[in-house]
């Protein structure tokens, strides 16, 4: 070796990652005026290896978890690409529903794949994920502390303190919770009920003799679920009567709300993240869009538990599981399941959404083919726990029945996303037809007991008998295929360059219309409590619009004559009546109600002096034959009705109104 070299980079050369030319002192370090020091390297054996230490159990498990994971990597990418589903029933019909979709150009060449990315072994990569600065100077600036008590009695207090949390007292949580479980918990199942009442034990000591200024895990759900069920508890008279107290409990609600999202932005800057968080995030999705819609609000907190749920890893979860144990991390078999879960339910709200918005925002955040976690079991709840319990048949029904053909008609939605054009006059039958026949065939392959023109046989009786919730699951199933189809149809109503597809679309879209209207009117005249009808309110009150925008273009556009004229009229002012008859209690319903009719009265399709007016029974207002009796007709106008102006006005500028602030 050259007297005055060195073997190795220097000790600075190293640090600072720069190319040293190993003389004594070398050029870095004499550029820089620093000691040129010499790297102290740990002497290195070259002979052979010891043998393993096999009476060590960590080491054959380490062995074994590494060839675990290098099985599932190369299985992986032998993979086409495609979501990683088991093979299942739902699984198999999600990866029929996935082939065959029509492109908006069949020249265009999909983007090639990026081996590079798919290299990195999934627990290197949620390594990454977990890294976070250490800098103590950061910390202190976030540090959000918060003022956390237990009331001793269920009154809440109306505290003004943005950082003051009271929980109830710990009896009231858990009468609330079974609130939730009655009347969301059927439709959602991303908690897992002994669970839940685990953490409620857990918390209340943590808030008790822990810590009163850091949210324990779970905190942010539990007031989540107090938000909800403050609402949803049943109260007696009549709707007008206990409307005071329906707003009363709104404000209550609010200040949940808030509280759960003040421990969620604790948590988000101490970066505690936990799959309590994101089922919170869920639960405040749900109430926040039965309040304020579609919201800036709804669509943040989305995109947040999207981002959290990848940040835990919920879309890897069979990526990382050897086979035959536990999960790396010593998760237990049912609460994988219930990550599985929420991470579909969350996938199956991201898809849908995305049908929600105007027809340049159709985006989603969860992409399927980057997901290796399985579609949850075809079991009931009870079954969580037995780990040699088959899935049953899809035609039988179960507590996942209704979750499991969400995902069914989110997957739709989202084929429906990813080609639908930008600008409708780009649309062809080609294109619109099979996405269409898609729809309908899941029409046609829903179980017996979600089906609506068979729902007074003595079969399906009998199932509604056994499952009390299976009624409201199949109405609110077939209202979101059909919205799905009036949004799939309605940028073609109002004309299109292709004929054939004009009349295909007025056609397909009047249907899912009259039964999404028809699906809404069952669903507010079923027997529940108030207060729960008042959410259905809220909560169907965009669905009800769809259906009474499409009658309310059709009249405006396409002009019908005769009986189909006065049909539509009925049933566009059956529809108008019930926004009428909300209004007071809902700023959207007032909002949607407002706009329509200016639609109707500027078109000409209804004279400037009519005016909606609730009579009694069933029977039409005599100012239905008023329809039509305007002075200014379509072929009047200036230019045509435009789809991106009729979505911006009816769609996008409602979902903005802030309820709970107005409260």
């Amino acid at each position: 070796m050259i007297p005055g070299t060195q073997r190795n980079a220097c000790l600075s050369c190293r640090q600072r990652k720069l190319k040293c030319n190993r003389q004594r002192p070398c050029t870095n370090c004499i550029a820089r005026s620093v000691e040129c020091k010499k790297q102290l390297l740990p002497a290195v054996s070259r002979g052979a290896k010891g043998p393993l230490d096999e009476s060590d159990p960590s080491t054959i498990s380490n062995i074994l978890s590494r060839l675990d994971r290098i099985e599932a990597y190369i299985n992986q990418t032998k993979d086409s690409g495609s979501a990683s589903l088991v093979s299942t029933p739902i699984g198999n019909e999600l990866n029929m529903i996935r082939n065959d979709v029509p492109t908006i150009a069949s020249t265009r060449q999909a983007p090639p794949i990026d081996r590079t990315t798919q290299s990195i072994p999934s627990d290197l990569g949620m390594q990454r994920v977990k890294v976070s600065a250490n800098d103590n100077i950061l910390r202190l600036a976030l540090m959000h502390n918060l003022s956390i008590s237990i009331s001793t009695d269920s009154q809440v207090q109306k505290y003004t303190d943005s950082r003051q949390i009271q929980l109830p007292p710990k009896w009231e949580a858990i009468r609330l919770f079974q609130v939730y479980l009655n009347y969301i918990g059927q439709f959602q199942h991303i908690i897992y009920e002994p669970h839940f009442r685990t953490l409620i034990e857990e918390v209340y000591y943590q808030v008790a003799h822990v810590s009163t200024t850091t949210a324990p895990r779970g905190l942010a759900l539990i007031l989540g679920i107090i938000a909800i069920a403050t609402i949803l508890e049943p109260l007696q008279g009549n709707l007008d009567a206990v409307i005071p107290v329906l707003k009363e409990r709104l404000s209550i609600c609010a200040i949940y709300i808030r509280s759960s999202m003040d421990c969620l932005e604790q948590h988000r800057r101490r970066m505690n993240h936990s799959l309590e968080n994101v089922q919170a995030m869920l639960i405040l999705q749900f109430l926040i869009n039965h309040i304020e819609a579609f919201s800036p609000r709804y669509r943040a907190l989305l995109t947040e538990a999207i981002a959290v749920s990848h940040s835990l890893g919920l879309h890897l979860i069979d990526l990382t599981i050897a086979k035959g144990s536990l999960s790396q991390d010593g998760t237990d078999p049912v609460t994988q399941e219930m990550k599985r879960r929420v991470w579909w339910y969350l996938a199956a709200t991201d898809w849908m959404v995305s049908m929600a918005e105007g027809p340049l925002e159709a985006v989603y955040l969860i992409q399927p083919k980057l997901t290796t976690s399985n579609i949850p079991r075809h079991i009931n709840d009870e079954d969580l726990g037995n780990p040699n319990i088959q899935e049953r048949p899809l035609s039988e029904p179960t507590t996942m029945s209704y979750v499991l053909h969400r995902l069914k008609i989110a997957e739709i939605a989202r084929c429906i996303s990813d080609v639908i054009p930008h600008d409708p006059n780009d649309a062809t039958c080609e294109l619109i037809v099979p996405l269409d026949s898609k729809l309908e065939s899941l029409i046609q392959d829903l179980p017996a007991f979600f089906k609506v023109e068979i729902a007074d046989s003595e079969e399906t009786r009998v199932i509604d008998q056994t499952h009390s919730y299976i009624p409201m699951q199949r109405l609110l199933i077939n209202m979101m295929i059909n919205i799905i189809r009036c949004r799939l149809h309605f940028p073609h109503l109002a004309g299109s360059p292709s004929e054939s597809l004009h009349v295909f679309s007025r056609n397909a879209s009047l249907k899912a219309a009259r039964q999404l209207l028809a699906a809404h009117q069952d669903m507010i005249t079923s027997e529940i409590s108030h207060s729960a009808d008042f959410m259905k309110i809220q909560g169907t009150v965009f669905h009800l619009f769809m259906g009474a925008l499409i009658l309310a273009t059709d009249l405006c556009c396409n002009q019908p004559n005769g009986e189909d004229r006065e049909r539509q009229s009925s049933e566009l002012m059956v529809a108008l009546k019930q926004l009428d008859g909300i209004k007071q209690h809902s700023q959207i319903a007032a909002k949607f109600l407002e706009d329509l009719t200016q639609l109707l009265v500027k078109y000409g399709v209804w004279s400037s002096y009519t005016t909606v007016s609730p009579n009694v029974g069933n029977e039409l207002s005599p100012n239905v034959h008023s329809f039509g009796n305007g002075q200014i007709g379509v072929q009047d106008l200036s230019s045509p009705l435009s789809f991106d102006d009729l979505w911006e006005t009816f769609v996008e500028r409602p979902s903005a109104l802030d309820m709970i602030d107005i409260l």
